[in-house]
């Protein structure tokens, strides 16, 4: 008797004061309120004496926690006790303020209504993550998302085998900030596509990254080089295809593996979901092309390379040419003005000048329509020749956005080549007069009325060079001066590079029944250098 009673005395004197009071006042019908702050985390191991909370969660990330940073609502330790006042569903957020804020745009929390506890577990037991911890978060999201896809993918492989570089899932798609927004097929591409493709960039784009992986450090400049990356960069990535529109979503393999999109014998179908009605090998186009490298694209090296000779020595004739005349007009004038001399645009007809009608109506109405479509070429085209320049967003903005430009693009081009059709049949008539008694073939090319440059063109340049450095005297010219016939050849060159080059790439489909797609490729760089000639060449040689 005497041993029971002894173990009931000693159970007693183990009992905390607190513990007695409150359950003396139980049985006399009375409350009692014990503030929160006073409550320690041995109060409610008392009642929550399971192992979770007796060890597990002094070992957790919060175990240095009390109880009640959590659980703040609970006030009235008696009442708690009753189970009339049960603890409220915890907010993490009260304290991770920033990723409460990112949760709460999170796919996961919008459309299926997931908790902190959904990802993270039993939250009283929860340790930090050690190791691989990559593999981890594709281990936590391939749970709910059995991808096959990804986890057969270069990604994936990479992150099994210990590689911190790859991506996962998080990488991508964000951690606690998962995107919304497969609302509706509309919205899906303005705002994902351009979502993923910088994700892809952000780390493509890291060279030290792509160094120690052995990849491409260009890859990301060689594919914002192309209309696809410049239409992005210019603002309007629902236009063009981004990184995952080839390279597909999880499925991320290398061009060599044959489970790759980018597989030779998948591209047809792959190029074919944008693309309809190309001949196959309309798949030769390259789409991360470098015109830099000559032993991997050689076509496009060298094409690369006329260019660039065309454009200097133009530039570095005429250039010279218009310096040397606008000096050498100055210091003319200047002399003459500190002589007493009237310039010669003063002197009166009768004094020998005669009146020369230069255009016709027609060739009048001709040029104001050139000018007006070479105008539109320059405005619409030269945002995407240079679409990281703040002005070209705001030209392309002006113009009411890429597909709005492309449409006056196309309709100046074809108005152009209208004018140069019809230029190219007045020519023809010129060679081919019908009637009798006309002069042969060779005469015509070659008379003073004749835009074929001949011997007497040399003799002119010579001679203004000689006048340029005052050794002689400015030449006589026939009907056409060397100038006027370079920019009359210069239009027929040009349409053959930049409307040719246009023309196959208005409707690269088609065009892949009659070229092969790297030939694209090759009139994406003609068609682009040409024009910056043209743009160069009228508004600093031509206006002079």
């Amino acid at each position: 008797m005497m041993s029971v009673m002894d173990n009931r005395l000693r159970w007693f004197q183990r009992i905390s004061p607190a513990v007695v009071s409150t359950l003396v006042l139980l049985c006399l019908g009375m409350t009692i309120s014990v503030p929160a702050a006073a409550l320690t985390n041995a109060d409610c191991l008392r009642c929550h004496s399971t192992e979770a909370y007796r060890t597990g969660f002094s070992r957790s990330v919060h175990g240095s926690n009390s109880c009640t940073s959590c659980h703040r609502d609970i006030t009235n330790l008696s009442v708690h006790m009753r189970g009339d006042e049960k603890p409220a569903a915890v907010s993490c957020g009260s304290c991770h303020q920033e990723i409460g804020r990112q949760f709460r745009g999170n796919f996961h929390y919008l459309r299926e209504g997931f908790r902190c506890v959904d990802c993270h577990g039993e939250i009283h037991t929860l340790r930090k993550t050690e190791g691989n911890v990559k593999q981890v978060i594709v281990e936590k999201c391939t749970q709910c998302h059995t991808n096959d896809d990804y986890v057969a993918s270069g990604h994936s492989e990479a992150v099994l085998r210990g590689n911190q570089d790859a991506a996962v899932c998080s990488d991508c798609h964000g951690l606690h900030d998962t995107r919304v927004y497969h609302t509706s097929f509309l919205t899906y591409p303005k705002e994902a596509r351009q979502f993923y493709t910088e994700k892809c960039k952000r780390c493509h784009g890291d060279a030290a990254l792509a160094k120690r992986n052995n990849l491409s450090p260009d890859i990301v400049r060689r594919y914002e080089e192309t209309y696809h990356g410049k239409v992005q960069d210019v603002g309007y990535p629902t236009l063009v295809a981004g990184c995952a529109d080839c390279h597909t979503t999880h499925n991320i393999l290398p061009k060599t593996d044959p489970r790759s999109s980018i597989h030779p014998t998948n591209l047809v179908e792959n190029c074919g979901r944008c693309h309809k009605g190309f001949h196959p090998r309309f798949v030769e186009y390259k789409a991360h092309p470098d015109y830099r490298d000559r032993e991997n694209y050689p076509s496009l090296y060298w094409t690369f390379v006329f260019m660039e000779i065309l454009l200097g020595g133009t530039f570095f004739f005429f250039w010279t040419h218009t310096f040397l005349w606008w000096r050498k007009t100055y210091w003319v004038k200047h002399r003459r003005e500190k002589e007493g001399h009237l310039p010669s645009h003063c002197l009166l007809p009768a004094e020998g000048l005669v009146q020369v009608q230069r255009f016709s109506g027609i060739e009048r109405i001709m040029h104001v329509i050139l000018i007006i479509s070479f105008f539109t070429l320059v405005l619409t085209g030269f945002p995407l020749k240079y679409p990281n320049v703040p002005w070209s967003n705001f030209i392309m903005a002006l113009l009411g956005g890429a597909q709005t430009a492309g449409l006056l693009h196309r309709t100046a081009a074809f108005v152009l080549i209208l004018i140069v059709a019809y230029v190219a049949v007045l020519s023809l008539k010129y060679l081919f007069p019908r009637g009798k008694g006309t002069k042969g073939l060779l005469q015509r090319l070659f008379s003073p009325d004749s835009l074929v440059p001949n011997l007497k063109d040399l003799k002119d340049i010579q001679g203004m060079f000689l006048w340029f450095f005052d050794r002689g005297p400015m030449p006589k010219f026939e009907r056409w001066t060397y100038w006027e016939k370079f920019d009359f050849w210069a239009v027929f060159w040009g349409m053959f590079a930049i409307g040719g080059s246009g023309l196959l790439l208005w409707k690269p489909e088609w065009s892949s029944w009659i070229v092969p797609g790297w030939v694209l490729n090759v009139a994406t760089l003609v068609h682009s250098e040409e024009a910056l000639l043209a743009a160069l060449f009228i508004f600093t040689v031509h206006f002079f």
